[in-house]
């Protein structure tokens, strides 16, 4: 049997190639590489088969703009992995998987592209297709987390998700369009927790539903908001005993926090699109000048149950480096997962929802990223 081809949109990108990367170390996979740019995408393909063997690794000329010109692409192709920044032509790229018989990933981070894809879900069952979205770490993880805290427990009450990332943009070499992606979808921010039994929103003049979270000797005490990722909404339904849940997000520096992220929503609310492109200099203009060490990622759960008749405490933290990394090990778990079901069942997932997680995070930490859990010692507070 011929090994599955998956094509990575932005393959030759920065996340693109650590996905790219992965997949040739962990799996038998070959890889079509794809993108506006064929002379990179040649080299990138080049690259990769000097490094790892049997020559699993081709390039094409692709663009999302021009969606008549991606169905050919993807026929004979098993899966299409979005790692580009093309999250307004969501729909063009689906549709052209649906009508080349292709199943589809994508590691955008807005809900809109969610929200896009929930329009097609029908015609994306009957067409017999798997379709999973929201890959990488955040979203990605967090409903993960959760569901992977569950199984700590008799029963789970209470599931607190937190995250900081602090981006050094000395070394982080985001595109434009990345950036500008990065904006739009500060519009749809959502702060809702889930809290006593039923969703709250965060109350923005009070800061009422805001959490401090205590993110370890590295990045100390932080305040954070609320934020709803699509993945975390059907838990509570799905976990009757859960009464608290929600994920919280620490800001980035004082200047971009309290000025620039305000700004940038207020300018958003008005004029919508047309001003993102100098908004997201301004974002990362204000990173850059404004963070500072220590830069890296972590998330962490702070779970709470009854565990054999008692209450007990159960953390889990996960941390890298690399924002390129910590993105793309999630996804190349969830593709193995993927790839050992021939009889994958049509639908649109999630990534969070997808997963077993059990096994998720056992390939994620293989793979190098930094995982800790168990139960806390209500005594010291330490796992």
């Amino acid at each position: 049997m011929e090994p599955a081809k998956i094509l990575i949109l932005g393959g030759y990108g920065q996340t693109g190639q650590v996905i790219a990367r992965l997949l040739l170390q962990e799996t038998t996979v070959s890889i079509v590489l794809a993108g506006r740019d064929e002379q990179k995408a040649l080299l990138t393909a080049y690259y990769f088969n000097q490094v790892f063997p049997g020559n699993r690794v081709a390039a094409v000329m692709a663009d999302a703009a021009k969606p008549e010109t991606l169905t050919p692409l993807f026929r004979g192709v098993r899966l299409v992995l979005v790692a580009s920044s093309t999250s307004v032509y969501t729909k063009q790229v689906a549709k052209a998987a649906v009508e080349a018989g292709a199943d589809y990933m994508d590691i955008h981070f807005g809900p809109s592209v969610y929200r896009e894809l929930l329009f097609m879900k029908n015609e994306i069952t009957a067409a017999g297709r798997c379709f999973i979205s929201g890959g990488g770490f955040h979203p990605g993880l967090p409903a993960a987390m959760i569901r992977y805290s569950a199984l700590q427990f008799d029963q789970l009450q209470k599931a607190i998700c937190s995250g900081v990332m602090k981006i050094d943009f000395s070394t982080y070499n985001a595109s434009q369009a990345t950036r500008k992606e990065f904006v739009e979808e500060l519009a749809d921010f959502n702060p809702l927790y889930y809290k006593e039994g039923r969703w709250k929103k965060m109350n923005y003049i009070t800061g009422r539903g805001m959490k401090r979270i205590d993110f370890g000797k590295k990045y100390g005490r932080k305040l954070c908001s609320p934020l709803l990722f699509e993945e975390i909404r059907p838990l509570p339904e799905q976990m009757q005993s859960l009464t608290d849940m929600g994920f919280y997000i620490a800001g980035f520096n004082w200047f971009t926090d309290y000025f620039i992220f305000p700004f940038m929503m207020l300018v958003q609310k008005i004029f919508r699109k047309r001003l993102n492109g100098p908004l997201s200099k301004l974002m990362v203009w204000s990173m850059k000048t404004f963070s500072k060490p220590p830069y890296g990622y972590l998330m962490k759960l702070e779970a709470e149950g009854i565990s054999a008749g008692q209450l007990k405490k159960w953390e889990m933290v996960i941390s890298h480096t690399d924002p390129a990394f910590i993105t793309a090990a999630p996804v190349v778990a969830c593709l193995k997962q993927y790839l050992e079901n021939p009889m994958q069942a049509p639908g649109l997932y999630l990534q969070a929802l997808y997963v077993e997680p059990g096994r998720f995070f056992l390939d994620c930490g293989k793979m190098g990223m930094d995982i800790s859990s168990g139960m806390v010692n209500t005594d010291s507070g330490q796992p």
